[in-house]
C-alpha cells in the first residue's frame, strides 16, 4: 500500500529529474532561420521588450515572460545566457504540466504507473522540445491538464470553487492559445451530464435548487441524458450570484488585452507591415486576424487526405503501444470521464486534418496527455481484473498462489515495460530534443564576430541583414554593444556618429562607403571608416622597423593569443606606391609553419581585407592591418611575405621573420 507521503516524494523526485534534464538539454543558441523569424524568436522579442507577440498578441503569455526575464535574469545571468533564460520560461510551463499529469494519473492508477507514464511523457520529442525552447505549446498543456485535473476533482467533490476555476481557466484560454479552448464544450458537457444526487447539495445551503421535475415525457425511458442536460441546466440558471461571478472571472483575464493595444499605440513600429489610421484600428485587425491561411487552404481540400506526417506521426511520437492503447483505455474510465476525454480528441481531430500541411502537430499537442491518461487507465483495468481473479481463486481455494504469483508478475511487467519504454523514449528522442550547443546555432555569430572586434563606442556600424538581426538580438537580449548605431549597408543613412565602422560584407554589397575614407583594419570583421589618414601607431603597438623593398616598412605591430588568434601590422610607404602588394602572414613555431590536416595555417590577402590596396596609400600614412588564424598553440614568430602579382605568376617584394615571443 503506497502511502501518501511516498506519493509526494514520488512526485518530488520525478520533477526534480524532469528539471534537470531539461536544463542540461536547455536551447542555447539560434539558427539562422530562427533569428530571422518566426514564433520562436518573436516570443522573445516580446518577452523581453513588453511588445505584443504575433497575432493575437498572446498577452497572458507574454505578460508572465516579461516578468520571469526581468526578474530571473539579475541571477541567472550570471549561469545562463538571455536565450537559456528565456526558455526557462518554457520549462517552468512543462514542469507544471507534469505535475498535473501525475497528480490525473494518482486519481486512476497506482504510484509506479502514474511516475511511469509521466515520465515517458516527459520524453517525448514534442514535449521536451517545446519545454527547452521559447515555443508557448507547454503553455498549452498546463492549461489543457489544469482544466482537466479541476474536471475530476469536481466530479469527486462538486463545489462552486471549482466551477469557478475552470470559468478563470477558460478566461486565460482566451488570453493566450485559443486552441486549448477545444476542450471547453466536452468539460461543459461533463458539468451538465453529472447525474443530480437526492441528498442535500454538497455545493453548501442555498447554494443549488433540487433537480426539477420534467414530465413524464422526459423520464428515465426516455431521453435521460438529455433530462438531466437541461435539468442541470435550469438548476445553474436559478443561482444568478454563481453565473455572474463565473462571467466575471472568465473576462477577467481577458483585460491583458489592454496591455496589446497600450504597447501598439505606444511603439507604431511594433506593430507590423501596413497603415493604420488609428491604433484601435489596427488592435481591431490585429485579434482579429486570420491565422494560418496559407496552411489552411491546401489542408481543407482532399489532395493527399493523409500527409507524411500525419496521422502517422501520432503513433510514432507516442509509440504505437501508448497511443492504441490510450485510445482504447480512455473507455475504461468509465461514464462521463471517458465521454470528456474522446469528445476533445474528436474536436482536435477535424481540426488537425484542415491543418495537416501546416501546425496540426504544434495544435495536437495538448492532446497526447490524454492519450497517456487512457493508457493509465488501461493497466489499471488489467490489474484490477488480475486483483478479481485472485479473490475469486481465495473464494474456491483454486490455485490461489498460482493467480497471487501471476498478479505480482503481471505488476512487475508492467513496471518493466514502462522502464523500457522511458528509455525507449530517452534514446530516441534525446537527439532531436537537445537543444544545447548544437553545431547549427549559428546565427548570433555574426553579431558576436563584431562585438569581438571591440569597436568604440558611440559608433555607427554598417552591416549586412543577418549581422545586423544578430546583433540587435545581442543588444535587446543581452545588453551588448548598447551605444552601436546598426544601419543595413543595403539603405545606407547618414551616421548619428562620428566614429563609423563597416564589416567586410557591408563593403562587398556597399562599395560605395568606402568613398572619402581612409579604411582602418580593427579586427577580423569590422573596418573603420576614418576620415582622415593615421600617421602614429597605437601607443600598444610594439614598434619595428622591418623593410620590404625600398617603398614599405611594417612599423609597429600587435597581436591576440591563440586560438583565435591575431595579429595587427601597422604598415608606412615611405614613397607613393604603384603596384598592389599581396601580403602573407605565416606564423611559426621553432622555425616550422603550423599545419592542420596536412595545410598550413597562413592566411594571404590585400590590406585591410582587400578594401585598401596599396596604390591608393598616402605618402607617409599609417595603414592597419589584421590577420586572424585559428592556431593550436602560440606562435614563437612568423614570416611575412609581401609579393606581387605579375604576368608570369608572382614576384616577392620583400621576405622577413618577426618574433612575437
Amino acid at each position: 500500500m503506497t502511502t501518501p507521503r511516498q506519493k509526494i516524494w514520488g512526485g518530488i523526485g520525478l520533477i526534480i529529474a524532469a528539471a534537470l534534464l531539461y536544463l542540461f538539454t536547455l536551447d542555447t543558441g539560434l539558427r539562422p532561420n530562427e533569428l530571422n523569424g518566426g514564433d520562436l524568436i518573436t516570443h522573445q522579442y516580446a518577452q523581453v521588450e513588453g511588445r505584443p507577440s504575433n497575432a493575437p498578441g498572446y498577452p497572458l503569455y507574454t505578460m508572465g515572460g516579461w516578468l520571469w526575464f526581468h526578474l530571473s535574469r539579475p541571477l541567472l545571468q550570471w549561469f545562463f545566457n538571455p536565450t537559456q533564460i528565456l526558455s526557462m520560461y518554457s520549462m517552468l510551463w512543462g514542469l507544471g504540466s507534469l505535475i498535473l499529469l501525475y497528480l490525473i494519473l494518482l486519481k486512476i492508477s497506482r504510484v509506479p504507473i502514474a511516475l511511469g507514464l509521466t515520465a515517458f511523457y516527459a520524453t517525448t520529442y514534442f514535449f521536451w522540445y517545446y519545454s527547452v525552447t521559447t515555443e508557448q505549446y507547454s503553455s498549452a498543456v498546463f492549461q489543457t491538464l489544469l482544466m482537466l485535473w479541476l474536471a475530476f476533482q469536481w466530479d469527486e467533490t462538486p463545489r462552486p470553487a471549482l466551477l469557478l476555476a475552470m470559468a478563470c481557466v477558460s478566461g486565460t484560454m482566451l488570453a493566450n492559445m485559443l486552441t486549448t479552448l477545444f476542450i471547453l464544450p466536452p468539460i461543459l458537457g461533463f458539468i451538465l451530464l453529472h447525474p443530480p444526487s437526492p441528498q442535500p447539495s454538497p455545493f453548501g445551503r442555498g447554494s443549488f435548487k433540487p433537480p426539477l421535475p420534467l414530465g413524464e415525457g422526459w423520464g428515465e425511458g426516455k431521453f435521460p441524458y438529455l433530462r438531466i442536460v437541461i435539468n442541470n441546466t435550469l438548476m445553474y440558471l436559478k443561482q444568478p450570484w454563481l453565473v455572474l461571478q463565473g462571467i466575471t472571472v472568465t473576462a477577467l483575464p481577458l483585460l491583458s488585452y489592454a496591455y496589446i493595444y497600450i504597447r501598439g499605440a505606444q511603439h507604431p513600429e511594433w506593430r507590423g507591415a501596413g497603415q493604420w489610421a488609428t491604433a484601435w484600428e489596427w488592435f481591431v485587425q490585429f485579434i482579429t486576424i486570420q491565422q494560418g491561411r496559407d496552411e489552411l487552404a491546401p489542408g481543407l481540400s482532399l489532395q493527399q487526405f493523409f500527409t507524411a506526417e500525419f496521422p502517422s506521426l501520432m503513433w510514432h511520437e507516442l509509440t504505437p503501444l501508448v497511443f492504441f492503447g490510450g485510445l482504447v483505455g480512455i473507455a475504461t474510465l468509465g461514464g462521463r470521464r471517458a465521454w470528456l476525454c474522446y469528445a476533445t480528441l474528436l474536436i482536435y481531430a477535424p481540426f488537425c486534418w484542415a491543418y495537416r500541411f501546416g501546425n496540426w502537430f504544434q495544435v495536437i499537442i495538448p492532446a497526447y496527455p490524454l492519450m497517456v491518461i487512457g493508457m493509465a487507465a488501461l493497466i489499471n483495468k488489467l490489474e484490477v481484473r488480475s486483483e478479481k481473479l485472485e479473490v475469486r481463486g481465495e473464494k474456491l481455494e483454486v490455485r490461489n498462489e498460482k493467480l497471487e504469483v501471476r498478479s505480482k508478475k503481471l505488476e512487475y511487467g508492467v513496471n518493466l515495460g514502462l522502464v523500457l519504454l522511458i528509455m525507449y523514449s530517452l534514446v530516441m528522442n534525446f537527439p532531436r530534443s537537445n537543444q544545447r550547443h548544437r553545431p547549427d546555432d549559428t546565427g548570433l555569430a555574426p553579431g558576436e564576430a563584431i562585438l569581438a572586434d571591440q569597436p568604440i563606442a558611440p559608433a555607427t556600424v554598417y552591416t549586412d541583414f543577418y549581422e545586423r538581426i544578430a546583433l540587435q538580438y545581442l543588444q535587446t537580449m543581452g545588453g551588448l554593444g548598447q551605444r552601436l548605431q546598426i544601419i543595413e549597408a543595403e539603405n545606407p543613412t547618414l551616421p548619428h556618429f562620428v566614429q563609423r565602422y563597416a564589416t567586410r560584407q557591408a563593403l562587398s554589397r556597399q562599395p560605395s562607403l568606402l568613398k572619402f575614407t581612409h579604411p582602418q583594419a580593427i579586427g577580423a570583421q569590422l573596418i573603420a571608416l576614418e576620415l582622415n589618414p593615421l600617421y602614429l601607431p597605437p601607443s600598444s603597438a610594439r614598434y619595428t622597423t622591418l623593410q620590404f623593398g625600398t617603398t614599405l616598412r611594417l612599423v609597429a605591430w600587435e597581436s591576440r593569443p591563440a586560438p583565435a588568434w591575431q595579429i595587427t601590422l601597422y604598415w608606412q610607404a615611405s614613397q607613393p606606391i604603384t603596384q598592389n602588394y599581396t601580403i602573407s602572414v605565416r606564423p611559426l613555431v621553432q622555425g616550422q609553419m603550423l599545419t592542420h590536416n596536412g595545410e598550413n595555417l597562413i592566411q594571404d590577402h590585400e590590406p585591410v581585407w582587400g578594401f585598401f590596396p596599396t596604390s591608393q596609400w598616402k605618402y607617409a600614412e599609417i595603414v592597419r592591418d589584421v590577420y586572424a588564424i585559428n592556431l593550436p598553440v602560440e606562435p614563437d614568430a612568423v614570416q611575412i611575405v609581401v609579393y606581387q602579382a605579375t604576368a608570369t605568376g608572382f614576384e616577392n617584394v620583400g621576405v622577413q621573420e618577426l618574433q612575437v615571443r
